[in-house]
């Protein structure tokens, strides 16, 4: 009996074509993970931005109903809305409309 020491050919293409397909999805797999912490950090960045500008309108009168903050790469706009609460009740509020300089962008609702 012959003892044949080595690998075909059919095995070593087969387990090249493995390797392929594994270096190929960590590639992919690393690529939506940057992508992934990008819309994350802009992420965080919009709720940021979001808290400062709601607690500037909570805690200073004399904020600007529409402005920019060039340290932060922030623009806001608002709109005087009311919203029926109850029968005969109003709730008077800003909408404030936040923009990243990305052109990322959250609405929140601040009451006057």
């Amino acid at each position: 009996m012959t003892h044949h020491h080595g690998f075909t050919l059919m095995e070593v293409l087969v387990s090249a074509m493995i390797a392929g397909l594994v270096i190929t999805a960590g590639y992919r797999l690393i690529g939506m993970s940057y992508n992934l912490l990008g819309r994350v950090s802009e992420e965080q960045a919009l709720i940021a931005a979001s808290q400062k500008i709601w607690l500037m309108f909570r805690t200073d009168p004399e904020t600007p109903d529409n402005g920019t903050d060039t340290e932060e790469n922030i623009t806001w706009s608002t709109a005087k809305i009311s919203m029926p609460v109850i029968e005969d009740y109003e709730l008077k509020c800003k909408k404030v409309t936040i923009t990243l300089a990305s052109g990322r962008s959250t609405i929140i609702y601040v009451p006057e």
